[in-house]
C-alpha cells in the first residue's frame, strides 16, 4: 500500500467497505467478514476492530496497534492522525510526537498543530513557539500558537511572528479577497489570553462593522468574550448593527451559568415571539436541558409552522427533544402530520423518519413502513454510491454479510464499474 492509493480509496471506497457497513458488520458480530478485509488493506475494516481492540482495554492495545501500523507506515494523514490520537489517550505522549515529527518536519499544517499540541502537554513553550512561530503566516496555526503558548513568557516574541491587522478586515467581496486573511480575531484573543481584556473589546468592537459591512465572526467573538467575563451591562448595550443575535446567544448563556433561568428564558420568549427562529431553537435547547421538554415542544411546534422556507433544523431539533423524552412515536406522527399538511418531499420525510428511529435504536428497515422504504431494485437502479451503500447496510441487518460486500465489489470498485459502463 502507500499513501496515493490510500487516498484513492479513501475518497472514493475503491476495493474497501465504507465505515457504515464496517460498523454493522462488526455491529452484528461479521468479525471475519471485517479481518478479511483488513487483511487485504481496507482502513474502514482496520480502524474498526481497531478502535474495538483499543476499547476493551489495555490488552486490545497491541492488536490495535498492528492493524493500524502499516497504513500509518506510509505517512499517509488519516492513518497517522488515528495512531497519534491513540498513542496520546494512552499516555504515549512521545511515541506520538516521533510518529508525528516527518510529517510535521514537511510543513504538513495537522501534523504540525497536533505536535505543537503534544509539547503543550509537556509544557515545552520554547519549543512550541520554535515550531508555529516561523509559520504563523498560517492562520491556523497562528491561532494554535496564540492559544498554546500566549500568556507563559513569550508574549512579546509571539507578537512580533503574528500577521499584520493593517487597516482592518479583508473585505469578502472584493476580487481576490479572502476572510483567512483577516487577522483581528486572532490579535483579540492574543490580548485577551494575555489578561488585556478591555483592548480586546476595544479592537472588536472597532471591527463589528466596517464601513457598513458587519463582520459576523468578529460580532460573535465579541459577544461570547463579553459573556465569559461576565459583562452583562455590555452585552445589554451590544451594538444593533447586525451582531444582536450573537449578543443574545451569549447573554443567556451567562444568565443559566448564573443559575438565573427564568430571566434566560424570558429573554429568548420575547425574541423567539417576534418570530425569531434562532431565538426560538435556542429557547428550546434551554428548556430542555432544564427538563421542561412539553414547553420545548411547544415553541418548536410554533416555529416550524411560522418559520417558512428550511425549517429541517428546527423539526429535527424537535424530533430529538422528543426521542430523549421517550416519545419517539409521537415524533413519527408529527413528521408524517407536517409533510402531509405542506406536501413536502417524501424522501426528505422519509430520512426523518429515520433519524427518529436511529435515535431510538430502532432498526430502520424493520419499523419503516412500506410506502416509505425504497426497494432493493430502486437502489440498485439508483447508480449512486448512496444507494449502493445503503443496500449494503439492509443485507447486512438482513444476515447477509457476503452478500453485501460482494454488492460493493460490484458496484464501487472502479475496475467493475468502467467495466459495466462500457458492457451496457
Amino acid at each position: 500500500m502507500d499513501r496515493v492509493d490510500l487516498e484513492h480509496r479513501h475518497r472514493t471506497y475503491d476495493g474497501w467497505i465504507p465505515p457504515t457497513v464496517a460498523a454493522l458488520l462488526h455491529e452484528h458480530g461479521h468479525h471475519d467478514v471485517l479481518r478479511q478485509a483488513a487483511a487485504h488493506g481496507d482502513w474502514f475494516c482496520a480502524r474498526r476492530l481497531a478502535e474495538a481492540a483499543a476499547e476493551s482495554g489495555p490488552d486490545g492495545r497491541a492488536t490495535a496497534m498492528a492493524l493500524l501500523e502499516p497504513f500509518a507506515a506510509t505517512a499517509w494523514w488519516p492513518a497517522v492522525d488515528t495512531v497519534a490520537g491513540l498513542l496520546a489517550e494512552w499516555g504515549r505522549h512521545e511515541d506520538a510526537m516521533v510518529l508525528l515529527r516527518p510529517l510535521a518536519d514537511t510543513g504538513h499544517r495537522y501534523a504540525l498543530r497536533d505536535l505543537a499540541r503534544l509539547l503543550a502537554r509537556q509544557h515545552h513553550v520554547d519549543q512550541i513557539v520554535a515550531l508555529l512561530g516561523p509559520r504563523a503566516a498560517d492562520l491556523l496555526l497562528a491561532e494554535e500558537l496564540v492559544e498554546l503558548a500566549a500568556g507563559r513568557g513569550h508574549d512579546a516574541e509571539i507578537a512580533a511572528l503574528l500577521p499584520d491587522i493593517e487597516t482592518g478586515p479583508t473585505d469578502p467581496f472584493e476580487p481576490g479577497s479572502s476572510d483567512a486573511a483577516d487577522a483581528v480575531p486572532l490579535h483579540a484573543r492574543f490580548l485577551e489570553l494575555q489578561g488585556r481584556i478591555d483592548e480586546a473589546i476595544h479592537l472588536l468592537g472597532r471591527h463589528v462593522c466596517v464601513e457598513g459591512l458587519v463582520y459576523a465572526d468578529h460580532a460573535d467573538q465579541l459577544a461570547r468574550l463579553l459573556g465569559r467575563h461576565g459583562r452583562e451591562a455590555e452585552l445589554r448595550a451590544f451594538p444593533a448593527d447586525g451582531g444582536e443575535e450573537y449578543a443574545l446567544a451569549a447573554l443567556t448563556q451567562l444568565l443559566e451559568e448564573q443559575d438565573r433561568i427564568p430571566e434566560a428564558v424570558a429573554l429568548l420568549g420575547q425574541s423567539a415571539g417576534t418570530g425569531n427562529p434562532h431565538a426560538a431553537f435556542d429557547l428550546a435547547e434551554l428548556l430542555a436541558r432544564h427538563g421542561r421538554h412539553d414547553e420545548a415542544v411547544e415553541v418548536l411546534r410554533t416555529a416550524a409552522e411560522t418559520a417558512g422556507g428550511d425549517c429541517d433544523w428546527l423539526i429535527h431539533l424537535l424530533c430529538r427533544i422528543l426521542v430523549d423524552a421517550g416519545r419517539a412515536d409521537e415524533a413519527l406522527t408529527w413528521i408524517d402530520d407536517h409533510f402531509t399538511r405542506h406536501c413536502g418531499d417524501r424522501q426528505e420525510q422519509a430520512c426523518m423518519r429515520a433519524k427518529v428511529m436511529e435515535l431510538s435504536g430502532r432498526a430502520v428497515d424493520e419499523a419503516e413502513p412500506a410506502e416509505f422504504a425504497r426497494s432493493d431494485e430502486e437502489l440498485l437502479r439508483s447508480g449512486t454510491v448512496e444507494g449502493a451503500i445503503t443496500l449494503a447496510e439492509r443485507l447486512v441487518r438482513r444476515g447477509q454479510p457476503h452478500q453485501a460486500v460482494a454488492h460493493l465489489r460490484d458496484r464501487l470498485d472502479e475496475t467493475n464499474a468502467v467495466r459495466g459502463q462500457y458492457l451496457r
